[in-house]
């Protein structure tokens, strides 16, 4: 039996997790500048934004490379996944927290 050809996709799903992470990236940046002097809890959540969003996207970044010379499916490494998609959920609800109390 010949191992089947992967193709792009974990390259796909590499750039979707990136592109993720660069959207909660310019969200910590905006949570910053929007505190900047004026909120000291919209400036602590920036800077908790951008600390697990350069965190989501590290250890996606780790996965892949782990993943290059594995088997497709070690992209999909349920822990990493999870612990990406949380960050990602705790940031939606910082930003929630943030839009709230504006």
């Amino acid at each position: 039996m010949s191992t089947p050809d992967p193709g792009l996709q974990p390259e796909r799903t590499l750039l979707a997790w990136r592109r993720t992470s660069l959207g909660l990236i310019a969200n910590g940046i905006l949570l910053l500048a929007s505190g900047h002097g004026s909120s000291d809890v919209r400036t602590g959540l920036g800077i908790v934004v951008l600390v697990l969003s350069l965190g989501c996207w590290a250890a996606v970044s780790a996965v892949y490379r782990l993943a290059r010379g594995a088997a497709v499916h070690a992209l999909g490494q349920e822990r990493v996944l999870r612990i990406a998609a949380g960050l990602v959920l705790v940031v939606g609800l910082f930003d929630l927290y943030a839009v709230i109390t504006r």
